[in-house]
């Protein structure tokens, strides 16, 4: 049983590595991956009762913790993204919003493989900035800046994402092993 064991991990391991390059892609790799390891927690724990479970609780806790983090800075990045380029708060918490909606519609209508969910957060930054100017009174000329800087902070927060996934896949790799 024990060659299983180590198949088991094995076959993990390489799945996560997939995640975990998604992941600054904007697609949910980190919790793709934390799901994946708590599926094979309760099959475990289904089929093979006496069986210990291939990943304890405290792996999963700091893999949802790290992926948590990682959400909280890509998402925040955009806003003060924004703020950098001179966005009032209406445009940088704009920028916010549009960037989850962007996310959503552009994995949905953009039929690019990986590349539509990002497409769709960093449009959707751009879009979310410029109508929180406007509802703050700014013309459009004077909400390309801010959009801008949105831009580019969503693109550096899904960047940054990355080692937090990283960190998620790490832990569960070490407890897959264990």
């Amino acid at each position: 049983m024990m060659w299983a064991h180590y198949f088991g991990a094995t076959l993990f391991a390489l799945f996560g590595v997939a995640c975990v390059i998604v992941t600054p892609l904007g697609l949910p790799g980190t919790w793709i991956m934390i799901g994946v390891a708590g599926a094979t927690d309760a099959v475990v724990m289904w089929m093979w009762p006496a069986q210990p479970m291939p990943f304890v609780v405290s792996a999963l806790v700091i893999a949802v913790l790290a992926g948590t983090a990682g959400e909280i800075v890509e998402f925040v990045a955009g806003a003060l993204g924004a703020k950098a380029g001179g966005a009032s708060r209406k445009g940088a918490v704009g920028s916010m919003i549009g960037s989850m909606i962007g996310l959503i519609i552009g994995t949905v209508l953009i039929p690019i493989p990986l590349a539509g969910s990002a497409i769709g957060a960093i449009a959707g930054a751009i879009a979310g900035a410029i109508i929180g100017e406007k509802m703050h009174g700014r013309e459009m000329k004077d909400s390309l800046k801010p959009a801008a800087g949105a831009a580019i902070g969503r693109i550096l927060g899904s960047l940054s994402k990355a080692p937090f996934a990283l960190i998620a896949w790490c832990v569960l790799v070490w407890d897959a092993f264990k």
